[in-house]
């Protein structure tokens, strides 16, 4: 699995150059506000399913974080710039050009263009789920990106 995750994270830094700032392959609980907007890619398991008495496939559930700081959006005027703090995190995610078509430095953008990696694919199905956190005295603004990635091993 470090293998996809390793060159996942290749693509997105290479993609997303100017939107953050933070880029680390596995999960991390808190990150210093002076390195948001963070991503974070990691693995939540594996699925192993034997094809044939020599070739495995292996699903790979993968999870790509971003987190952003909601108290860089938060003002006297409250809801408007929390929702401010979500069109933020939403144009990372899966921001669209004039056309429809998806922005290439956004994540679902970088995903969609790069379904093949080296050795890996993904499948078509990705969820990406919006939430507020608190940890400590922080507030974070995070999006969850949620995929599986296959790729076959000879067993034998």
């Amino acid at each position: 699995m470090n293998r996809v995750l390793s060159e996942i994270k290749t693509l997105l830094s290479t993609a997303m150059t100017t939107s953050i700032k933070q880029y680390y392959q596995g999960e991390v609980a808190v990150v210093p506000q002076s390195y948001l907007p963070a991503l974070m890619i990691f693995g939540n398991g594996t699925e192993v399913v034997a094809k044939s008495t020599a070739k495995d496939q292996y699903r790979y559930n993968i999870t790509i974080r971003v987190v952003i700081d909601l108290k860089l959006y938060l003002k006297e005027s409250g809801t408007s710039d929390t929702i401010k703090a979500q069109q933020a995190i939403i144009n990372l995610m899966e921001e669209r050009n004039t056309d429809g078509t998806l922005k290439d430095a956004t994540v679902l953008g970088t995903l969609r263009n790069n379904v093949r990696g080296t050795d890996y694919l993904f499948n078509n199905d990705i969820t990406i789920e919006y939430q507020t956190i608190q940890r400590g005295e922080f507030f974070y603004y995070q999006a969850d990106c949620n995929l599986t990635a296959t790729t076959d091993l000879l067993t034998r």
